[in-house]
């Protein structure tokens, strides 16, 4: 037995000696020239610059278009001058942060940390010291300024949208929120794009435990690079074959900070001109980042026109089809008159007459988006009127089919959230092909089954149908009408936020 017990300690203190060995080997990786020539050479980008000062050479490695040329052939030399002529014999790279006196200035510990920040624009200086490669940051990425975004209409409020840069993207969200509860974590998401994620919440009003579930998602991620907030929806979605979007997104910096003091988080993607806002319900696609600036019974009168809207989108041409086609009994003799004589000559029958012309409109709407936005929006709609029109007159259309599927299409355009388009799109076509099969009895299976699937979805846990979970007058009224700010007391419960008085209004 004791002999056994001597191999097995000998064989204890050999691994432990042996991940020290790893250990002691992986910090003390010297990073040299011929490291980076190694790693970088192959790069067209990666400029390897020898200079010399007081006889003494330095290299400097940079990628082009990621560095400030101003400050590269500006203060750096006069930094890297200045430096080597107090530099005597070997010295330790602490020492040369100490003499060259630059801000953002570290020592490349390993290769991950040189790929990583020579493509975010830092500077690599070897003074041929060992252990002494020097980080020092003057990036300038190319980027745009602030401006106002396209997918949301501004005109009574700010126009500084977000734009493709995370720093600033963090700094216009910090203007309007100064205060120390605001709290950013960072973390990098891609083996090869290492794309730079933010997430931003309020310390003392969010739930910390969505807090950890989100942070546990976006650290279990394991892909090549990500380059899309939708993306990373799909990534973080318990239900990868989401019908609904489970995150909203913004380009509004103000309408982000009156997310955050309701208690929701910010994603930030460097490379994406949007936020996206989690968790939210379907109430919350139905709210416009201008809201704020209307009264709040013009605001009110808004979203429940979103309301209707959504529902005549979804439905309308459901609807259409089961009376025309099934339930004739049901309409007015005049009306039923009216439809009969404009159907006369019409060679399909009702349901697929819908379906073609929803395609036809789809198709319009998907080269709207192909073309500049001043013609997209009229193209869209407009063209699609035009040759429903010509449909007409060659006897392939009804003229009340064709204003059925305007109006469904156009009411598309009233929601605040264009993300939802998409989903109302297939909802259209499922609630045809229901009644196509069942007639009327068709049309409630179809809204009973997307009322059941909204209701079971939950994002981080909350509910998407709030008002399915909690029927109370309070919650009824946050939901669908904004309220006066002076009636606003409490934030949302279904977020569970950690301080639930609050001074300003929400959305």
């Amino acid at each position: 037995m004791e002999f056994f017990k001597k191999q097995k300690d000998y064989s204890s203190k050999k691994q432990e000696s042996e991940s020290l060995l790893k250990e002691s080997s992986s910090r003390s990786q010297i990073i040299a020239e011929r490291t980076l020539r190694d790693l970088f050479g192959k790069c067209g980008d990666i400029n390897f610059e020898t200079v010399y000062f007081y006889n003494k050479r330095v290299l400097m490695i940079y990628c082009t278009g990621l560095v400030s040329t101003e400050m590269l052939y500006g203060m750096i030399p006069k930094r890297l001058e200045e430096c080597c002529a107090k530099l005597e014999g070997e010295v330790e790279g602490d020492q040369i942060i100490k003499l060259l006196n630059l801000p953002s200035v570290s020592i490349v510990q390993n290769e991950e940390q040189a790929v990583s920040e020579i493509f975010s624009g830092k500077l690599f200086i070897d003074f041929g010291l060992p252990n002494a490669v020097v980080s020092i940051d003057i990036s300038d990425r190319p980027q745009r300024s602030p401006e106002e975004t396209k997918n949301e209409v501004t005109i009574l409020g700010p126009r500084d949208n977000f734009i493709e840069d995370l720093p600033v993207n963090i700094a216009l969200i910090r203007k309007r929120l100064k205060s120390v509860s605001l709290l950013t974590k960072s973390l990098e998401i891609g083996k090869r794009t290492k794309t730079k994620v933010s997430i931003l919440y309020m310390e003392d009003v969010a739930d910390k435990k969505i807090l950890d579930e989100i942070m546990e998602k976006l650290g279990n991620i394991d892909i090549d690079g990500i380059f899309s907030g939708t993306q990373l929806e799909e990534l973080i979605n318990k239900n990868p074959y989401s019908f609904f979007p489970r995150h909203a997104y913004t380009g509004r910096p103000d309408f982000a900070v009156q997310s955050l003091l309701n208690g929701r988080f910010i994603i930030l993607i460097d490379g994406t001109s949007y936020a996206y806002v989690t968790p939210i319900n379907l109430f919350y696609l139905l709210k416009g980042s201008e809201d704020k600036e209307n009264t709040y019974l013009y605001s009110s009168f808004e979203r429940i026109l979103r309301i209707f809207g959504l529902s005549i989108a979804a439905f309308l041409p459901g609807f259409w089809v089961a009376m025309t086609a099934f339930h004739q009994n049901q309409l007015p003799l005049s009306l039923l008159a009216t439809i009969v004589e404009a159907r006369r000559g019409v060679p399909f029958p009702t349901s697929l007459e819908a379906i073609l012309m929803l395609l036809l409109f789809e198709l319009f709407r998907e080269a709207g988006f192909r073309l500049p936005t001043s013609v997209g929006q009229t193209l869209s709609v407009i063209g699609g009127l035009i040759i429903g029109d010509a449909a007409i007159r060659a006897g392939l259309t009804s003229p009340a089919m064709l204003v059925v599927i305007a109006g469904s299409t156009i009411a598309t355009f009233t929601l605040a959230n264009q993300s939802l388009i998409g989903t109302i799109s297939l909802i259209r076509f499922f609630s045809i092909i229901c009644v196509s099969i069942l007639g009327f009895f068709g049309f409630f299976i179809s809204i009973f089954l997307v009322m059941i699937y909204i209701t079971n979805i939950r994002t981080f846990g909350v509910p998407y149908f709030e008002l399915a979970t909690r029927l109370d007058a309070k919650n009824i009224l946050k939901s669908l009408f904004r309220l006066p700010e002076s009636k606003k007391a409490t934030r949302a419960s279904m977020l569970n936020p950690s301080d639930s008085t609050r001074e300003e209004g929400g959305s």
